[in-house]
């Protein structure tokens, strides 16, 4: 089922800091979120129809406005550990 939000991002976000880090140890905060944002792949304003359980199960159709709503956009491991300087 559908699932989305701060929840659903930050263990993957935190992942991929963490294979940053194990490729280059002392990078630091102020490095890692531009290379996160500059690899990530954009996200436009948009629909999905996903399946979801609530309020009960079906397709059902979620929107999203501009960049409010998608920050920097898809978060993309390879390409951010591939950006890490070594």
């Amino acid at each position: 089922y559908y699932a989305g939000g701060t929840s659903m991002a930050t263990p993957h976000v935190t992942g991929v800091i963490a294979l940053m880090l194990e490729k280059n140890p002392n990078l630091a905060q102020s490095t890692v979120e531009p290379i996160l944002e500059n690899t990530a792949l954009a996200i436009p304003p948009g629909s999905m129809t996903v399946w979801d359980l609530v309020p009960t199960q079906g397709w059902y159709t979620y929107s999203w406005g501009g960049s409010e709503a998608t920050g920097a956009g898809l978060i993309l491991a390879d390409a951010a550990v591939s950006a890490v300087p070594p």
